[in-house]
């Protein structure tokens, strides 16, 4: 009865860490597309490029800081409610969030 009990929930945590790594990349690359939009956005505003040089550093380490914290509490969060609906949820959540992102540098 063990042995089942355990394979029951060795595949949600499998599918759990897969997205988690899936979560984790997506929201790297987020943060690089982000980089290059605050570009975008700074020079169409009307911005000189060496200024959006100089505060892109700034963005980037509050986004590193604001993704490093998310990863944290994600994993802690993920950790104690793996398989549960609240799970699946925040996976979506961030998810959907992190592809749109990578979507609206694609449509500017």
């Amino acid at each position: 009865m063990s042995l089942q009990s355990n394979a029951r929930k060795a595949a949600p945590m499998a599918l759990a860490f897969v997205l988690w790594l899936a979560a984790i990349g997506l929201g790297m690359e987020a943060i690089y597309t982000s980089k290059e939009i605050f570009y975008l956005v700074f020079v169409q505003l009307g911005g000189a490029i060496e200024a959006a040089a100089r505060l892109v550093l700034l963005f980037v380490f509050f986004l590193g800081v604001v993704f490093l914290v998310f990863v944290i509490g994600m994993t802690e969060y993920h950790r104690k409610w793996v398989g549960q609906i609240q799970s699946w949820r925040l996976f979506g959540w961030s998810l959907t969030v992190e592809l749109s992102i990578l979507i609206l540098y694609y449509l500017l």
